[in-house]
């Protein structure tokens, strides 16, 4: 049996996406992901598993380590008794949640000298501890590099996609792949672009791609697609530097000069775009002076 499950995105954390969670039923049980944690989303997925006729869990399976993903999965854990499975490179932030925005510190004085001052970048991180603090860790996992993992009548293999998180990973039986925020449809967060590209090669392998977020499923039209978006940003980025620009005018000639009202969905447009910036300096089409990104070439 093969079910999704959508998680809606909690109202006390402002605007976000649904959270698309998937259960698989042989002769284990496996959710794959969990979705954010709320008093409604406890009672909603609980419902939703009871409808199922699901009395145990046996493995919750983790793409990645964002609150989105594993939100639910300590509560059902304890409901449900399901051992609960991570990448290595993902396990920090099950360990202290601050991890998930250790980038944040990492590219600090980048993004002041990018235009944006200590002030705004300040209450944008209080507000994101203040729902780090709210965050209810998962009390016992397992981590893994590969994972194989026989559930009856069918195997479930790991395929590491890096690129949103450094331990992000698809969960893939025969030619369907359950890939997390690896992909979705139209565009996704990405930490490390170059990583990303590989990822979504990986992916094309597939026939049927689940993501996490918006369409299901995804297909290799979609995927291509998905890499067109980035290229068309890429080249965007490229043509906008010629003259120099600083970080904070980049992201809002590509994103607009939004005010969010998620201290998270603040902060991707800016990761995005130190996400292209890096990977066109490290091909040489933009090189840094100072506080301006310049690029070098008039396309790729």
């Amino acid at each position: 049996m093969f079910a999704t499950i959508t998680i809606p995105f909690p109202e006390y954390l402002g605007k976000g996406k649904a959270t698309h969670v998937y259960l698989l039923k042989d002769e284990n049980t496996v959710l794959i992901d969990t979705g954010l944690d709320s008093k409604e989303n406890r009672t909603f997925i609980k419902n939703k598993l009871k409808e199922l006729n699901i009395s145990t869990i046996d493995y919750i399976l983790l793409t990645h380590g964002h609150i989105d993903h594993f939100g639910l999965a300590n509560y059902l854990q304890k409901e449900f008794g399901a051992e609960i499975l991570i990448h290595k490179l993902d396990k920090d932030k099950l360990e202290d949640y601050r991890n998930a925005i250790k980038w944040f510190d990492e590219n600090y004085e980048l993004i002041i000298e990018g235009g944006y001052s200590r002030e705004e970048l300040n209450e944008i991180k209080n507000k994101l501890i203040n729902v780090i603090n709210m965050i209810e860790l998962p009390e016992s996992y397992r981590i893994y590099e590969n994972l194989k993992l026989n559930i009856g009548r069918n195997t479930i293999t790991s395929i590491h996609l890096p690129g949103h998180t450094p331990g992000s990973v698809g969960y893939s039986i025969d030619d369907t792949i359950f890939c997390g925020d690896a992909a979705i449809e139209g565009s996704t967060a990405i930490e490390n672009f170059r990583r990303e590209l590989d990822s979504l090669q990986k992916l094309k392998c597939f026939n049927n791609i689940y993501p996490s977020h918006k369409k299901i499923p995804l297909t290799r039209k979609d995927i291509e697609k998905l890499e067109n978006h980035f290229i068309d940003r890429l080249e965007e980025i490229i043509k906008i530097t010629k003259n120099g620009m600083r970080l904070k005018d980049i992201v809002i000639r590509i994103y607009g000069d939004k005010i969010y009202e998620s201290p998270i969905r603040a902060l991707i447009p800016i990761r995005q775009v130190i996400s292209y910036l890096l990977y066109l300096e490290e091909e040489g089409y933009v090189i840094r002076k100072g506080y301006l990104w310049i690029s070098t070439k008039d396309s790729l």
